[in-house]
């Protein structure tokens, strides 16, 4: 099922507000109403992950939290990442 633009939107700012540099490099979405494949948001969020384990506390912990956030918000789990 695709991400609604509205939602990877806002998972994006999510993980740029705790600090993704790889999410403030990702393009805005506007498909319309066609959405985005998953596997656009498993990159996201994915990317901010490594960028996160690479943080010191509680820079990470929080880096952490945004990204469970993030990938609720997109419909995504990401205890599997």
């Amino acid at each position: 099922m695709p991400i609604k633009d509205a939602d990877y939107n806002a998972a994006r700012t999510i993980l740029i507000q705790a600090g993704s540099l790889s999410a403030s490099k990702s393009h805005v979405k506007h498909t319309g109403k066609r959405g985005s494949p998953d596997g656009h948001g498993v990159s996201l969020l994915q990317e901010a992950k490594a960028e996160f384990d690479e943080m010191s506390e509680p820079h990470k912990g929080a880096g952490m939290i945004a990204l469970n956030k993030a990938a609720k918000r997109m419909g995504l789990d990401a205890s599997n990442l």
